[in-house]
């Protein structure tokens, strides 16, 4: 399971953008979330998932961008992304 339907749902929630326009093609720029704003965001998606993102987050350009490292980054952890999202709070 993908880490990407929660991600969606919580740019959607923080930035007031309609879920639709949240592709995973959809870049952040084009979104206007600026590079500040970003990088709250990804403290924010740290603390839901219990992850500690990597150093370059300027890659990070696309939502799919994001679900990607996440997914990885749990992997990794040997965690199932929809494990991590059941357990975490709402």
């Amino acid at each position: 399971m993908s880490s990407l339907p929660k991600i969606q749902q919580m740019l959607a929630q923080e930035f007031d953008i309609p879920l639709e326009k949240l592709t995973p093609e959809a870049s952040l720029e084009a979104s206007n979330i600026d590079s500040l704003s970003a990088l709250e965001f990804m403290f924010v998606v740290e603390d839901e998932f219990g992850i500690k993102l990597p150093g370059e987050l300027a890659a990070l350009k696309t939502v799919g961008d994001i679900a990607r490292v996440v997914d990885s980054l749990l992997a990794a952890q040997g965690e199932d992304p929809g494990a991590a999202l059941a357990a975490a709070p709402a």
